[in-house]
């Protein structure tokens, strides 16, 4: 019974989508229906995610966390509605004895915290680790040195005796724990002490409780900064392990420094020739800058094939270009030539002669076409038949429309000239076309050249403005 009800409302439901006069009530009920599932969804995260936990309880962040503030709502207070307050969740403080038992743990890890497994705080070589702050446990750290004595080989100087000197090396130890080892010579050790102070904001509960209310009412707070006792832990700093031609070069180099102190006043400064038994000689060092030209005549001597390449990919490109843009002239004057009478080869000639007189007497550039033109009809003159004499002009030139124009000479000249002059009228007007979009062509590629010293203008001007803008600023 259960299933023949579900399955007549299921074909009710599928009838009602399925029925195209009601498109828009469907699409109105499919939104409806869309907006609810989505809605049941934030519900159910909603109360996934809810702060309050069972018997009203709000969990703190962990020590060292962020204070966050959620907005709750309140039955109870007003009789007819729920009244919104703004509740403020501190993050957890540590109290007074775990702190204590925290400062105690860390004192007893000092010593493999800020030391490497093979050094020991009474020799240090190398550098320490003087961590500021320790994460995990959101405790602060400060770090004082103090000198308290220096041993000169075998003599011992005391803060007593040579204060000023001693106190001298509290430099020896950054905040950090970088160690300065170059300022102790080389049979130097320096004592001293190292203090260690933790501190840590902890949780104090009030004694009496009507004066806390009155302390939070005045916006005092419970919690303050609880401080370690000092600790203290005696270290021997040692000079720093050189090998021995380390510490010969830096004898070397404070000789040399003593003698240029000492000898201010004489015109010349004399090197050692001598350090602990060691003969030493000096020579001027050289710059080596030499050695980078002859890799620079070998790279230069490989681009060169490059250049050449590509200097005559550019030549061949500038001459079909000329070529190009040429060919329509070439064809209208063909026909206005053809149409006064003379024979094509005579045309040929009478072009020829016009571009000599104009490059002998007006200056014009030299245009690859007419060269062309020369060398045919210097062919056609040497007794070299005009079919050969053409097919040669049109291999040298090899582009598409000499192709096309030298294969309708061909034609009428083996058919007979009757319709020659119409073909080059129709070819005359293809021509104009092909050379104003060449035209067109160039002007947009030199346009796109010019963008990059455009940009390059731009980017000094803005320059100039910015930079006193950011100097007044500053």
């Amino acid at each position: 019974m259960k299933n023949s009800l579900f399955s007549l409302y299921f074909h009710k439901i599928r009838h009602f989508f399925q029925n195209t006069e009601k498109s828009l009530l469907k699409k109105q009920v499919g939104i409806v229906i869309l907006s609810l599932c989505l809605a049941a969804l934030c519900f159910l995260n909603a109360q996934e995610e809810s702060h309050i936990q069972k018997g009203y309880i709000l969990k703190r962040e962990d020590i060292g966390g962020a204070e966050y503030s959620l907005p709750v709502q309140v039955e109870g207070l007003s009789p007819k509605k729920k009244e919104t307050l703004e509740v403020t969740v501190s993050p957890r403080l540590y109290s007074k004895s775990e702190a204590d038992a925290l400062f105690s743990k860390l004192h007893e890890q000092v010593e493999s915290i800020i030391l490497s497994e093979e050094e020991s705080l009474d020799a240090v070589k190398t550098s320490l680790h003087l961590p500021t702050y320790f994460q995990k446990e959101n405790i602060k750290a400060s770090w004082s040195f103090s000198p308290t004595a220096l041993f000169n080989g075998k003599e011992k100087w005391s803060v007593e005796d040579h204060l000023e000197q001693i106190l001298s090396y509290r430099a020896i130890l950054e905040e950090k724990g970088k160690i300065h080892h170059e300022m102790l010579n080389e049979k130097q050790i320096l004592e001293g002490e190292l203090e260690l102070k933790l501190s840590t904001y902890i949780h104090t509960e009030k004694e009496n409780k009507e004066d806390a209310d009155l302390e939070n009412y005045f916006g005092t707070t419970d919690d303050y900064l609880y401080s370690s006792p000092t600790y203290t832990f005696p270290i021997r700093i040692l000079p720093e392990e050189k090998t021995s031609l380390e510490s010969l070069r830096d004898a070397l180099q404070k000789n040399i420094f003593l003698l240029n102190q000492d000898n201010r006043s004489a015109e010349e400064l004399c090197l050692p020739k001598e350090i602990r038994g060691h003969q030493i000689r000096f020579s001027e060092k050289k710059s080596s800058k030499y050695l980078y030209i002859p890799f620079l005549g070998l790279l230069i001597a490989f681009l060169l094939p490059l250049k050449e390449k590509e200097e005559k990919k550019e030549l061949a490109k500038r001459r079909e270009i000329s070529l190009t843009l040429d060919y329509s002239e070439l064809v209208s004057k063909l026909v206005v030539y053809l149409g006064a009478g003379l024979s094509l080869r005579n045309a040929f000639s009478e072009i020829s002669k016009q571009y000599s007189y104009l490059l002998a007497n007006c200056g014009i550039e030299n245009h690859p076409l007419y060269d062309e033109l020369s060398t045919l009809l210097n062919q056609l003159k040497s007794n070299v038949s005009e079919g050969e004499a053409y097919l040669a002009f049109q291999r040298r030139i090899a582009l598409r429309p000499y192709n096309k124009l030298i294969s309708v000479i061909e034609q009428n000249r083996k058919n007979g000239n009757k319709h020659l002059r119409t073909q080059l009228q129709v070819e005359m007007e293809e021509a104009f076309e092909t050379r104003k979009a060449t035209a067109k062509r160039l002007g947009e590629e030199a346009g796109t050249k010019l963008l990059l010293p455009l940009f390059m203008q731009l980017s000094i001007i803005m320059l100039m403005i910015l930079y006193p803008a950011m100097q007044s600023l500053s």
